[in-house]
């Protein structure tokens, strides 16, 4: 029989608005749940997050659609009865899909995107079947019906296998784990190094980070070490890891390793393969000569012969500029200039900055600014530290002003004088109405003593007489008291000194 229900175009108007409202956020979703885990931990957690909302928002959004379908067009009564049961449901399978998307790289992988991507089209389009005439002409009602809601309820029912897939995959990660703490627990404490190395393989970096702590007090790592690069089976990745000595020996077996894991991958045809293939590779040969370059180990040679060798490749990665930036002469022995890991490791042709990172020690504060003292390069050092705006370097150069024996050059007067203009102004004034005692801008100055290093740059020849007269203009808005009196008094005698 002939369908003679007429068309609402009211109703038509407002399921079309909505259908554009929902497939902005079915844009949105599909966009979301295909990139949960591409940020960090905060960013992940926002993107989950997001596509929850997405979620609820759309399926408010189909709701109302079929209910104006309901009410405004030709949906059979069973077919109505359906949708009340599996839009709902629909919506809470996709919650479950949320949540196998946010381990991706896991089974069953993205494939359960299926569902979040065919069910809202599948709605809306039974739902102008029933607001349309000419379509409803055209498709019988029930083979309609079956085929929207069939396929809903089959795809609801997909996350049965997909929840069954990750589940098997969760039961194998725990018998794995399972065997790899009781493989570890075996393990003898003094276990040579090739015998811990198939346990950093684990995504629990706490546990690889304790392994690697314990790995750091063996004697004999850096024999181990040394052993495993001549083999060629070291990771090269964990070279900057283990806590070992840059040893000649150890710098040239290393480069030598890198020169052969290099010989395969070099393309005989170039940009014939994708530079994918060999990220890993590229990214672990990296975190060596990084380290190797910075405790003055020469691979420079490996690095352009590296660089050469990524170049080759289809759309080679930001791992390319790293290396170009790794030839840098100023890299080499940079971080044994400027930040070794070890007290033994400094040498006279270390930075200041090397020396004073172990003056905060209590068994290295002597021996660290003694050895700081004879460095006929540390006025330099001082006054580069103090115009870096590195975190820390100016503040610790001008709280050890007076124990570094440098040379009041103009240099030295002008940049310690900057810098402290920048302290001294950061720094309260109360006003008269909010009196505050002298001990409180002493708090405020923390470990520092900017009074103090103003003292001894007038004492050693440099003009630092708008210096003096900023701290006194700061120390005269406190409070009275002996202290501040006494401050008063040593900063007038610098005025005197000069």
């Amino acid at each position: 029989m002939a369908d003679t229900r007429k068309l609402s175009q009211g109703a038509v108007v407002f399921a079309t608005i909505l259908s554009i409202l929902a497939l902005f956020f079915y844009a949105l979703q599909i966009a979301t749940l295909n990139s949960l885990t591409g940020s960090d931990a905060a960013g992940n957690g926002y993107a989950q997050a997001y596509g929850a909302l997405e979620i609820i928002v759309l399926w408010i959004l189909l709701s109302a659609i079929v209910l104006i379908a309901f009410l405004k067009g030709a949906m059979p009564a069973p077919a109505a009865a359906v949708a009340l049961i599996l839009v709902p449901a629909s919506g809470l399978v996709v919650f479950n899909v949320l949540e196998l998307l946010m381990r991706p790289s896991q089974p069953p992988g993205l494939w359960p995107l299926i569902i979040p991507a065919s069910i809202p089209p599948l709605v809306v389009a039974y739902s102008f079947w029933a607001l349309l005439p000419p379509v409803r002409a055209a498709i019988p009602a029930r083979l309609a019906g079956i085929a929207a809601w069939g396929l809903v309820a089959a795809l609801c029912l997909a996350i049965v296998p997909f929840d069954k897939v990750r589940n098997a995959a969760d039961d194998r990660d725990a018998a794995i784990l399972a065997k790899y703490e009781a493989d570890l627990a075996k393990l003898p404490a003094d276990a040579p190094l090739w015998d811990w190395v198939p346990f950093f393989n684990t995504r629990n970096a706490t546990r690889l980070d304790d392994m690697l702590k314990h790995i750091a007090t063996l004697d004999r790592r850096q024999a181990d070490a040394e052993l495993m690069l001549e083999r060629g089976d070291f990771p090269l990745s964990f070279l900057g890891r283990l806590d070992l000595t840059p040893t000649p020996v150890l710098c040239d077996r290393a480069r030598a390793l890198l020169r052969k894991r290099l010989a395969p991958l070099v393309l005989a045809v170039p940009e014939s393969k994708p530079f994918s293939d060999i990220a890993f590779e590229v990214s672990d040969a990296l975190a060596a000569m990084k380290w190797l370059i910075g405790y003055d180990c020469d691979a420079t040679a490996e690095v352009q012969a590296w660089e050469t060798m990524v170049k080759g490749y289809k759309d080679p990665a930001y791992d390319v500029y790293e290396l170009r930036d790794l030839r840098d002469p100023k890299q080499l022995g940079a971080i044994v200039r400027n930040y070794p890991e070890r007290f033994s490791q400094l040498t006279p042709k270390a930075h200041l900055r090397a020396w004073l990172s172990f003056e905060d020690k209590k068994e290295y504060r002597d021996p660290a600014l003694a050895g700081a003292r004879t460095l006929d390069h540390r006025t330099a050092d001082a006054v580069e530290m103090l115009r870096s705006g590195g975190e820390g370097d100016p503040w610790t150069v001008l709280r050890l002003l007076p124990a570094l024996d440098l040379g009041a050059t103009p240099a030295l007067c002008d940049a310690a004088q900057a810098e402290l203009h920048e302290e001294l102004a950061r720094i309260h004034r109360p006003k008269p109405d909010e009196p505050m005692s002298y001990k409180e801008l002493r708090d405020r100055l923390g470990t520092g003593d900017p009074f103090g290093a103003v003292i001894w740059l007038a004492s050693h020849g440099c003009d630092a007489e708008a210096s003096l007269s900023e701290a006194e203009e700061l120390i005269r808005t406190y409070q009275e008291s002996a202290a501040r009196a006494a401050m008063l008094s040593n900063l007038a005698a610098a005025h005197r000194k000069k």
